[in-house]
């Protein structure tokens, strides 16, 4: 189940990244939420002469497992075999309400996955190398601090505006 833009289940958890991102990458889903985003599972994942073989409680574990095997394979990465970039780190249900732990991913990295392009594809368009733009998608990277005018190329090369870059 790879893939941060797999279908309607992955587009949804993939929307509520930003909300995450506003409450320190926690997002917490209640019941109506729940039973929205599990009405999803259900269709996408479990047919419907199986579904009655599970419980709900059967159900919500097979539902946050897949969301925690959400991940990214980025092969632009220093090794040869790329880096797996995990959207969710953890999800906890309290039989009331789902949270769910994002992982914290830079807005620069996020954008690029949006776009489906590739750092190197990024830095061309930037007129950069690509470790300039793998020190950009680093986490601890302020892009504040750095010019402005790398700033803006990045941005102007992930289609956004700076602001949005900018955590």
């Amino acid at each position: 189940m790879p893939g941060f833009d797999r279908d309607e289940f992955w587009i949804k958890i993939l929307e509520m990244y930003p909300s995450a991102r506003e409450n320190n990458y926690i997002l917490k889903l209640n019941e109506e939420q729940v039973r929205e985003l599990m009405d999803l599972y259900i269709e996408k994942y479990i047919p419907e002469e199986n579904l009655s073989h599970y419980d709900e409680e059967q159900l919500m574990r097979k539902m946050m497992t897949a969301m925690v095997s959400i991940y990214k394979l980025d092969k632009d990465a220093v090794s040869n075999y790329g880096e797996l970039i995990e959207l969710v780190n953890s999800v906890n249900y309290d039989g009331k309400n789902l949270y769910i732990h994002f992982a914290r991913i830079s807005p620069a990295k996020m954008r690029r996955f949006e776009l489906g392009k590739s750092q190197k594809q990024v830095a061309e368009r930037m007129g950069y190398s690509t470790s300039t733009v793998q020190n950009c998608e680093e986490f601890f990277c302020d892009l504040r601090r750095q010019p402005e005018e790398l700033v803006r190329r990045l941005a102007r090369a992930l289609e956004c505006e700076p602001e949005e870059l900018i955590l």
